[in-house]
């Protein structure tokens, strides 16, 4: 915004006044945000005990797929299958239920079983799993063994291992063996004492996640004893903040993510220095152009500038900040139709 100054007028003591300054309107913007991090916080449970006996050879926990091994003890593999239900029993020759539905889609994609999964576990299946058993270097007994599958709700995702699964832990049975993702979703911006006095109860929240952003809102504050504060965030209907773009998360148990906090909404449009804004008593505004005074609504002010809307006021327009240190009594305000009569006679 440019300012510049007109040459001193001579007041009425014969002293030079000071110069008027003037500025130019120009097209603009007012608001405020705070650049924060929200928390994605996704906690996780555990889906499965351990029910093998030996030492843990092998571990490996994190981003996991249908059929990915997250554990060894000794030399049998425990791998990860999507399920709805536990697995329960060995599964064998003859067994049929739910619970051979998931074994046989894993035999399908590895190429061992050809068909539909039928949940009935017949002398193909049998067959197929004596193969994969010997491509895994294992005894090829065409039973599979209550813990070499865990069923995990929802594949891929990122699971965790319970604090008995390590290298050289030796397992007895009955260990929490694998933690996955409950599903559930927490979004919480976490601000020292001196942000949250910045924040409004009523600030909106912009969250983004590489190409997407959601707007969310503030649902719960609490103060915890070191002064910090962890507000709750929703979407505006009280729903998750990703809304039904949940899927393009990471499934990681804590996820941080670049967000803006609005403070004072943008509000763009035609802005003057604030300086610029003149008030009357009855609280209405103006401008002083060099054609003489404007009436202005003022839209939005903050950060020294303020975005007025006016008859004839636009980006270019001069507008009269500093009138040279010789005060008069503000011009009358223009009557408009619908104005009470006895306040617009009076002085």
């Amino acid at each position: 915004m440019t300012l510049t100054s007109a040459v001193p007028e001579v007041g009425p003591t014969g002293t030079a006044a000071a110069p008027a300054v003037w500025a130019q309107a120009s097209a603009g913007s007012v608001g405020r945000s705070l650049p924060l991090s929200t928390t994605l916080r996704q906690p996780a449970r555990p889906v499965a005990q351990n029910t093998l006996t030996g030492v843990v050879t092998s571990v490996s926990s994190g981003d996991v797929d249908d059929g990915d091994v997250v554990y060894v003890v000794g030399r049998t593999p425990v791998r990860v299958v999507e399920a709805a239900e536990p697995f329960w029993r060995d599964l064998v020759r003859d067994a049929a239920g739910k619970d051979v539905v998931p074994l046989q889609r894993l035999l399908i994609a590895d190429g061992h079983l050809s068909g539909e999964a039928d949940g009935t576990f017949g002398p193909a299946t049998e067959g197929a799993v004596k193969e994969w058993q010997k491509n895994q270097g294992v005894d090829q007994t065409g039973v599979v063994t209550l813990g070499e599958l865990v069923a995990v709700a929802d594949l891929p995702a990122v699971v965790a291992l319970g604090e008995s699964i390590g290298v050289g832990r030796t397992l007895a049975g009955g260990e929490d063996a694998v933690l996955a993702p409950t599903g559930e979703r927490q979004f919480v911006l976490v601000v020292t004492a001196e942000q949250g006095r910045l924040i409004p109860a009523e600030a909106s929240v912009e969250v983004t996640y590489e190409d997407h952003t959601w707007t969310a809102v503030i649902a719960r504050a609490e103060l915890d004893e070191f002064g910090s504060t962890t507000f709750t965030l929703t979407a505006p209907d009280g729903g998750e903040v990703c809304g039904q773009e949940c899927g393009v998360l990471p499934n990681d148990a804590q996820v941080t993510l670049r967000s803006d906090v609005v403070i004072v909404p943008k509000v763009q449009g035609t802005t003057v220095p604030a300086a610029a804004v003149r008030t009357r008593a009855d609280g209405t505004a103006y401008l002083i152009t060099p054609a003489g005074p404007v009436e202005v609504s003022v839209a939005a002010s903050g950060q020294g500038l303020a975005v007025v809307e006016g008859e004839g006021i636009k980006p270019g327009t001069r507008v009269e900040v500093m009138d040279g240190g010789m005060p008069s009594a503000p011009p009358q305000r223009t009557p408009v139709p619908g104005d009470d009569a006895d306040s617009t006679q009076k002085g």
